[in-house]
């Protein structure tokens, strides 16, 4: 099985870096016209099943790929993203204002230095070890999850057995595509990382 993981376009939050987790926010214009872009390149790939997270950023960016697919989305729970507790609706610049310490930890290890109330990574494993098995469990060759960046790195760790600190530094952009093989013993490959070729192009025209 190949498994295209891609996050979802941009949401006003993310332009203004602003901590979003569980709360659902929409595409802004400019991440819909992204979600266009990922639908044009994946077009012919041939997917049979695209999975996605409930949270509307998601849902909607899948809705643009499996139309071009021919498919309806499947909503997958677990992929929703992490729920950053307290911090969520605050920007990265008022918390190293207000709670420098506080996010210099996180900063160093998010997934181990949890905001207050935030979701912690035992929990985090048990429900992305069940998408990994919905996903991997049917029989397609061919899958796309849209999801979260927090979740992509996350996955990464489960599957290729990463470090959670180590999977943190990867850069997982807006619409980007990373791709990963999954052989008859369940074993993981990363093929590619965050390719966002389609959207840079784009952008830069």
């Amino acid at each position: 099985m190949r498994i295209l993981l891609t996050r979802h376009g941009l949401t006003d939050w993310n332009k203004d870096h602003i901590f979003q987790g569980s709360t659902d926010r929409d595409l802004s214009p400019e991440g819909l016209a992204q979600a266009v872009k990922l639908s044009m390149r994946v077009m012919s790939w041939g997917a049979e099943a695209v999975y996605t997270s409930p949270l509307k950023r998601a849902f909607v960016t899948a809705q643009e790929i499996a139309g071009s697919q021919g498919l309806t989305p499947i909503i997958l729970p677990e992929l929703e993203e992490i729920h950053f507790g307290d911090w969520e609706g605050k920007s990265i610049p008022q918390l190293k204002a207000e709670k420098p310490d506080e996010f210099l930890r996180w900063e160093e290890d998010p997934f181990f230095n949890c905001p207050p109330n935030a979701e912690q990574w035992p929990e985090l494993v048990i429900r992305l070890e069940v998408a990994i098995q919905t996903i991997t469990s049917g029989s397609y060759e061919r899958v796309i999850a849209v999801t979260h960046g927090g979740i992509i790195r996350a996955m990464l760790s489960i599957m290729l057995d990463l470090t959670p600190s180590s999977v943190w530094r990867m850069e997982i952009s807006n619409c980007s595509l990373t791709c990963v093989d999954c052989d008859e013993w369940g074993r993981f490959r990363l093929v590619f990382l965050n390719d966002a070729s389609h959207i840079k192009d784009w952008e830069s025209e």
